[in-house]
């Protein structure tokens, strides 16, 4: 097994015991890997909104007559009834064996046991044979309305069949006998859950095999656009709307850009009219229409009596003209008459050959291709400028760590999938210890969290509750006018965003572990938990002091008592008034968001918080961030601290390095004097941080490097100092701090002269964001280090 796969098994175990142990006792390993499993096919667009849902339901002898892991409902659409319909309906089943990662799952009697466990189910449910479970089990006995119901509406069904192992097992359609719906089966093992890891995509690609969709088996003909550049190939295609059909019926929203679009319906202006011209002018489908624009990775194409045809795309995408394939699926299946034989659409597809370009370009082709419904700015891309600018703050904002003050910690910002991984991984041994000590992995966020907690703050849990992938891009929208008007995130911004972290964190702790001291039905706890904060913020009119909250890393006991409190009062209120109706869908309407505002709470959290809440000024002045979206100051100690961290060994090696191998674009005497400075603990000046700069980029691309070079010097490592974690803690220090400091060290004379003189300096340049010379920093901490048996800790 590859060294990079064993990683990544280890690392899923550490994960799922950690989502196990945080949950404590009663908490299931196969209910959280089911979790952790949805996580990534939300993430991935695979599913939306899906929820574990684990229930087992005994035969006579005592083992499982049918099973269900989890649910989701997904495609919603409204049809000319306005009824809400889903098109989708996903169901999960587990196979799953404690402390067995890995393990062969290729035995088909067994493949085949299981999925009967959860075709039982479907063929139960929608022949409404299923009234024996117990009310209790509110969740299922609603999703099993929803399925006697509507079963007929959905257009397929998802099966997913989770293991913990390794299978080579994929059967694609499953057939129930009296159920017409299409029944897919997809199974996600370790190799496929390791593959999307390594991948850091968002969303898995989608290979259409051309020669299956046609009726001559020859795959679809098209035209090659002369090369006008080598990143790059163009083709033109006329589509037979049957085929277009067929693959929205397969592959549903999934084709269209990894989920940003999906199907509007028939109701509105340019849907009724694609349907029309379906219906009443087939011929004229062609010319009336604006086609389709897609993208691919990679393409098969072969020339058959002199014609080039498309016989298979790698990772098929419709940027632009979901809607038009989406409807001629569904006039197609509302009108059994309809004759799609007649209808033509035009293709224009585009087929990027390098992963990198096809990041930034595939969006600009949808954001600029013509369109019916428009689409908006650069919905999914970790490249958006918002994110980034996240990612810098992230890097360089240290922060307490609450369980050991002396030591400075970061939220790591995971703006690419597997970043932190990556970055853990091309370090070395001792490297990756001091990494996760600065970085805990439990201070790990990613774009979805962002979305999730600055949603929550904006009083929008009805938001959160759709599933991260449509509040994700219900909030990129909100940033992409920002972006429009250059405005990024600053300091207030992020101290906002993980004061809301840590809320969010201790919120969903408090509500407590299965079968042991939850408040309620842990199923229902995510959405318990989003209405709870918005609660709290709404009744506090925003008025929690974040950066209090911030600074200390932890919130105080008034307020985790009177969250826990909230939280009852809010459970009581939404279980009540869901009652009938499937939890899940009842927490996404805003109507019941509204219903919960206008219901009073029995105490003035106003008054019991008053002590943490700041002014409606201070507020106000919170919210308007500080022009500068970088601090120079901090950004040179940084740098400085990233120079230093790398120690003497690498920089003296570096320098015969260079040499050696005759590196261009390093300057030689910079690369002696900049050993010169850190041995001899010397100030390092513009010209020398530049070239540390360009060094620390040219061993990020080339991180193997390091021990080479740190093996041709002779020099023996000195004790390396975390400049930017002695920056921090004294931006940490107040005013009041600072006195203490300075009058304790006067009345002692424990300092000399100098060193009393630089302290004042270091404090006034600290007061007035001046730069600061890395050893007048140095120093000024070995000082106060003296005063410890004063009390004085920093």
């Amino acid at each position: 097994m590859e060294r990079a796969l064993k990683n990544y098994i280890e690392e899923l175990k550490s994960d799922i015991a950690s989502l196990v142990y945080s949950d404590g006792e009663g908490a299931s390993f196969e209910d959280k890997f089911t979790e952790y499993c949805i996580e990534v096919f939300e993430s991935i667009g695979k599913s939306e909104g899906a929820r574990v849902l684990s229930y087992i339901h005994p035969n006579s002898s005592g083992g499982i007559d049918w099973k269900i892991n989890g649910y989701g409902l997904k495609d919603q659409y409204k049809n000319e009834s306005s009824k809400t319909c889903f098109e989708t309906l996903d169901l999960f089943i587990t196979y799953f064996k404690n402390d067995e990662y890995g393990f062969s799952f290729n035995n088909v009697s067994l493949y085949d046991k299981t999925i009967n466990q959860i075709k039982k189910f479907i063929n139960e449910a929608f022949k409404k044979h299923i009234d024996y479970i117990d009310k209790s089990h509110d969740e299922l006995c609603e999703l099993i309305k929803i399925i006697e119901t509507n079963g007929k509406t959905f257009d397929r069904i998802n099966i997913y069949l989770i293991v913990n192992g390794f299978s080579d097992i994929e059967k694609n359609k499953l057939v129930i006998k009296g159920i017409e719906t299409d029944i897919f089966v997809h199974t996600w093992d370790i190799s496929r859950l390791f593959k999307i890891n390594e991948t850091n995509s968002n969303h898995e690609p989608i290979e259409i095999e051309f020669e299956d969709f046609t009726k001559d088996g020859l795959g679809l003909q098209c035209l090659q656009v002369p090369s006008i550049d080598e990143n790059y190939d163009c083709y033109l295609a006329i589509v037979p709307g049957e085929i277009l059909a067929k693959l929205y019926k397969e592959y549903s929203n999934e084709l269209l850009e990894s989920n940003v679009r999906a199907f509007l319906g028939q109701t509105g202006k340019f849907n009724k009219g694609i349907r029309d011209t379906i219906r009443n002018k087939p011929q004229m489908f062609l010319p009336y229409n604006n086609g389709i624009t897609a993208t691919a990775e990679s393409i098969n194409t072969e020339f058959i009596n002199n014609q080039l045809f498309i016989t298979r795309l790698n990772d098929f995408q419709i940027v632009n003209g979901g809607q038009t394939t989406a409807s001629l699926y569904h006039t197609h299946k509302k009108y059994k008459d309809t004759d799609l034989s007649k209808i033509f659409v035009q293709m224009k597809l585009t087929v990027i050959k390098d992963k990198e370009i096809k990041n930034i370009e595939v969006p600009n082709i949808s954001r600029f291709a013509n369109s019916q419904n428009k689409v908006s700015e650069l919905d999914l891309s970790s490249n958006n400028p918002y994110f980034v600018q996240i990612e810098n703050l992230s890097r360089k904002k240290y922060v307490i760590n609450p369980e050991n003050r002396n030591q400075s910690i970061l939220w790591f910002f995971e703006r690419a999938n597997g970043q932190y991984r990556e970055t853990l991984n091309k370090q070395s041994v001792a490297q990756q210890k001091k990494f996760k000590e600065q970085n805990p992995s439990d201070k790990k966020f990613v774009k979805s969290d962002v979305s999730k907690y600055i949603t929550l703050w904006d009083l929008e849990p009805h938001i959160a509750s759709q599933g991260s992938q449509k509040n994700f891009i219900h909030y990129t929208k909100k940033i992409n006018e920002l972006v429009s008007k250059n405005i990024l995130p600053g300091e207030y911004f992020y101290r906002k965003l993980i004061a809301n972290a840590i809320l969010f964190k201790t919120t969903d702790k408090l509500y407590g572990r299965k079968n042991v001291d939850a408040i309620g039905d842990t199923n229902i706890k995510s959405y318990i938990v989003a209405y709870t904060l918005s609660y709290l913020h709404f009744v506090t009119n925003n008025r929690l002091d974040l950066w209090k909250i911030y600074e200390e890393q932890k919130i105080e006991d008034l307020l985790i008592k009177e969250i826990k409190d909230l939280m009852i009062f809010v459970y009581n209120h939404l279980t009540n008034e869901a009652r009938g109706s499937l939890f899940s869908e009842y927490a996404k309407r805003v109507s019941s968001w509204d219903k919960l505002k206008d219901t009073s709470y029995s105490k003035s959290l106003i008054e019991i918080l008053e002590p943490l809440l700041v002014t409606e000024q201070e507020k106000l002045q919170r919210n308007i961030e500080k022009e500068e979206l970088s601090n120079n100051v901090e950004d040179t100690i940084l740098l400085i601290g990233e120079i230093q961290k790398l120690g003497i060994r690498f920089w003296d090696g570096f320098r015969v390095y260079i040499d050696q191998n005759k590196v261009n674009n390093f300057d030689w005497s910079t690369a002696f004097d900049l050993v010169k400075k850190i041995k001899g603990g010397k100030n390092i000046n513009s010209k020398e941080m530049n070239f540390g700069k360009k060094a620390l980029n040219y061993i990020e691309e080339n991180p193997n490097l390091i021990e080479v070079i740190k093996s041709l010097s002779k020099i023996t490592e000195s004790e390396i100092i975390e400049l930017k974690f002695i920056y921090d803690k004294f931006l940490l220090l107040s005013n009041e701090d600072w006195k203490r400091i300075i009058d304790l060290a006067t009345q002692t004379k424990i300092f000399n002269n100098l060193e009393l003189a630089n302290v004042k300096s270091v404090k006034n340049s600290l007061n007035k964001k001046e730069h600061i010379k890395e050893q007048a920093l140095i120093k000024a901490y070995e000082s106060i280090k003296k005063l410890k048996r004063f009390g004085i800790s920093i």
